[in-house]
């Protein structure tokens, strides 16, 4: 079992990764232990532009595809699968859904919530102001959405993409790990 976790900046997508792993005894891949398990076989220097979530130069993405190569992202995608190792997994980010779009194992989620919702959960998790939760989500937004696009050709909050949506302002964490749950099961019958 792959459960693949996108969310907007302050949905409580950690929250919910953690908590659904802890639930179903799966693996927690996020940025960081991405990066250690990368670091262990001697690949992240090459990927680090790709954990970080930062889209490469576009002058050097031309380049890759006139020499052939479609995707140049497709070899971290490969690097994804490599450190997840097949394991029941929760995996956050990473474009993680579109690596194992094809995975009938597979469960896809995004997780979104009112831009309010998200900036309060940001202030008070960070104990930051409003403006700098603000000013916070914006950019990781605008970053991830980009970081998408260059990745797979396709808009990061474009629902199609994903078997499962869910609108964390509306439900607690604990609600929406509970739908997710739920929703395993339901489609595993």
């Amino acid at each position: 079992m792959i459960i693949t976790i996108a969310r907007q900046c302050g949905s409580g997508g950690h929250e919910i990764g953690k908590e659904l792993a802890s639930r179903l005894g799966l693996e927690l891949y996020d940025r960081k232990r991405l990066e250690e398990e990368a670091r262990k076989i001697g690949k992240f220097d090459e990927n680090k532009d790709f954990f970080r979530e930062k889209a490469v130069n576009s002058l050097l993405y031309s380049i890759a595809v006139s020499y052939g190569e479609a995707n140049p992202m497709e070899k971290s995608f490969e690097l994804i699968k490599e450190l997840t190792h097949g394991k029941p997994a929760v995996i956050i980010g990473r474009c993680s859904g579109a690596v194992y779009e094809n995975d009938s194992d597979a469960t896809t989620i995004f997780l979104h919530a009112d831009k309010d919702c998200r900036i309060k959960r940001i202030m008070e998790r960070d104990q930051i102001s409003e403006k700098e939760a603000s000013k916070m989500v914006k950019e990781v937004d605008e970053k991830r959405a980009s970081f998408h696009k260059f990745c797979t050709g396709k808009a990061w909050e474009d629902a199609s993409q994903y078997q499962l949506s869910i609108d964390t302002g509306k439900v607690s964490i604990s609600d929406a790990v509970e739908l997710i749950v739920n929703y395993i099961h339901a489609k595993s019958v």
